[in-house]
């Protein structure tokens, strides 16, 4: 079924103006914001200037534990990589597997040899 109505995509809503008391409330909500931002950015400063005036023993073990966590995960990410770095090319010497699956053996692939046909003993005769 085919569809006659066109969308038209070049269509856009007309903006409406901004009137004086959405101003407003969006002035307010920008202060507050500032100011709440400088109150924190004041607190960080104070703290940073806290720890290092007075580093608390248990701030230093806690550091030390999270750069060691940190250290033990970087080290498992390289060994993760490490195991998708392996190159996936077969190896220059070939190995076959013979035997049976019970008795499975590792070595060089090696042509069996033909095994010889006894005689039978039973005699043919052919008429002529």
């Amino acid at each position: 079924m085919k569809l006659k109505h066109k969308i038209n995509h070049g269509w856009q809503r007309p903006s409406e103006p901004v009137t004086d008391r959405y101003q407003r409330e969006v002035d307010a909500s920008l202060r507050k914001a500032e100011k709440a931002w400088r109150r924190a950015q004041k607190a960080v400063e104070r703290a940073e200037r806290q720890a290092a005036q007075h580093p608390s023993p248990e701030a230093i073990a806690a550091r030390g534990e999270a750069r060691r966590l940190v250290l033990q995960r970087l080290d498992e990410l390289r060994q993760i990589e490490e195991l998708m770095h392996t190159p996936t090319y077969a190896p220059t010497a070939v190995l076959h597997r013979t035997g049976r699956d019970d008795r499975l053996e590792v070595g060089t692939y090696v042509k069996p040899k033909k095994k010889r046909q006894p005689k039978s003993p039973v005699a043919t005769r052919r008429k002529p």
